[in-house]
């Protein structure tokens, strides 16, 4: 469960952002085969759980099996066209298999299918910006042109996306939708070690592994997931450390308590920044900034302070660690383009510790 932010007297540093809502929306379309229909509910378990690290868990919205049509979905998107406003973010998982007839794109589920141009009209209609979709299912690499243009350097300033696959001509069932649903959970996937996982770091753990596993079984690959938008490097889809939190919240007294949920909120403010950045100048955003980690580092002295030296350290949070980020490499699926992390005067890119290479996927092919 996600911490509850208390209103603090930094806000007022940031009198251009609300406190901002997440809503997430998972879809688990049609398996066709027990083989599938397992994956897929195991991919959508594991993501609801990261989910609910992230936000208030009646903000995550699952849909699958007779559930998932396109009349329930749709009504969905339009109660949260409603609900949300300018400053909120929607995350949206697509988890199944896909079709392409050279034409059109379909996401499979019970019923009448959902088209690219659907997930066009819902992304454009949502308040706000700084929204994220993934979808993992064959074919989806087709929607791209639809969603963001055409061109691997096409983007849309209003949300980033991720395919599983190059193109409409990949049609196999992909590996990606398991590979990044495991990101969401796992420590190797958290390059920068902040105990949480970014848009990017999911993205560059389930490439690898995809890559992985095909090199390994001398297989020819057939998928190329894609990644479109910016700032997918400072977009957090999960927060590794939360059952701790959360176990130590429950154990506090009030004073360290209250200290805890601060710094938290301070964290949320300091991610919701970062995904602003763009709409301040450089100027007011590292002052911004600086404020924000200044105000972390008062509330961790005072919770080591309180904590005391028998304490046992706990995970640490974004803020305590500066909010570092890695430097970025070019990324392949976006024809050579980077994503570019925040280097804050309190950063040292030197100190940033990089995960031990994961253990390589193996195992059967989906056929």
């Amino acid at each position: 469960m996600r911490l509850k932010p208390l209103i603090l007297s930094t806000a007022l540093l940031l009198p251009c952002m609300a406190q901002a809502a997440l809503y997430i929306t998972i879809v688990q379309g049609l398996g066709g085969q027990a083989q599938y229909d397992e994956e897929f509910t195991d991919s959508r378990s594991k993501i609801h759980a990261a989910s609910v690290t992230m936000t208030d868990a009646d903000k995550v919205a699952s849909f699958e099996g007779d559930g998932a049509t396109r009349e329930a979905l749709m009504a969905h998107f339009a109660s949260l066209n409603k609900t949300m406003t300018d400053s909120d973010r929607a995350v949206i998982y697509l988890i199944g298999h896909g079709s392409f007839d050279g034409e059109t794109y379909k996401f499979n589920i019970k019923g009448p299918d959902l088209t690219a141009e659907d997930f066009k009209n819902i992304l454009t209609a949502l308040p706000g910006r700084n929204h994220f979709l993934v979808n993992t299912s064959s074919t989806s690499g087709a929607m791209l042109d639809t969603l963001v243009g055409e061109g691997e350097e096409a983007s849309n300033p209003d949300y980033v996306v991720i395919a599983a696959t190059r193109n409409g001509n990949e049609r196999n069932a992909t590996h990606f939708s398991r590979f990044f649903a495991e990101a969401l959970t796992t420590e190797a996937a958290d390059i920068n070690k902040n105990n949480s996982i970014s848009i990017q770091e999911a993205f560059d753990f389930a490439d690898r592994r995809v890559s992985a596993y095909f090199e390994e079984g001398g297989r020819l690959a057939t998928e190329h997931a894609q990644l479109r938008g910016e700032g997918a490097d400072r977009f957090n889809l999960s927060r590794l450390n939360a059952l701790e939190l959360e176990t130590e919240l429950a154990e506090a007294d009030d004073g360290l308590r209250t200290l805890l949920e601060q710094r938290q909120a301070i964290d949320d403010q300091i991610e919701e920044l970062q995904l602003r950045r763009s709409e301040l100048g450089n100027a007011a955003y590292i002052q911004q900034l600086q404020a924000l980690i200044l105000e972390a580092a008062k509330l961790s002295e005072q919770i080591d302070a309180l904590r005391g030296p028998s304490a046992p350290a706990p995970a640490r949070s974004a803020s305590a660690q500066n909010n570092a980020t890695p430097p970025t490499l070019p990324n392949p699926r976006r024809g050579g383009g980077q994503l570019q992390g925040d280097l804050s005067p309190f950063e040292n890119p030197a100190e940033v510790r990089r995960a031990p290479p994961e253990t390589r996927a193996g195992g059967n092919q989906i056929q």
